[in-house]
């Protein structure tokens, strides 16, 4: 399961994201941190992309639904990066978001970058099966 680099990379990916239930988003000055559990879209935004990035590095054997759900994955987290800087755009003055804010952009890069490699591993498996069927021919 985690012996492939591409699982790596989704697992890394995950963690980031299960990390963003624990983290705060924004700090104001004499007010208590904004976690990401208090806007009901991030906590959407959060168990979803999570939970797709979990459920990717098991289905290792279907290769191309493992590159269709990661595609959807990564949209789902330039939408979630999308509604973090709109947050961060309309903010009040003297807010300052935390390191956390950019973390979804982070995991797409990471999940981009495990499709790369299951992409060369369907593109293996695939030449040596045409491999195979010019040898059953002979």
């Amino acid at each position: 399961m985690i012996q492939r680099i591409q699982s790596l990379y989704l697992f890394i990916a995950s963690g980031l994201l299960f990390s963003m239930f624990f983290s705060k988003v924004c700090y104001a000055p004499g007010m208590e941190p904004v976690m990401y559990t208090d806007y009901t879209p991030f906590v959407i935004f959060t168990i979803a992309t999570f939970a797709i990035s979990l459920f990717t590095i098991f289905i290792f054997h279907h290769r191309m639904l493992q590159i269709r759900l990661s595609i959807f994955n990564i949209l789902l987290l330039l939408g979630y990066q999308g509604w973090i800087a709109f947050k961060f755009f309309t903010r009040e003055p003297g807010t300052a978001f935390s390191l956390s804010a950019v973390f979804p952009i982070v995991a797409a890069i990471l999940v981009f970058t495990a499709i790369r490699y299951i992409a060369r591993d369907e593109a293996m498996v695939r030449s040596a099966d045409t491999i195979r069927s010019i040898r059953k021919k002979k």
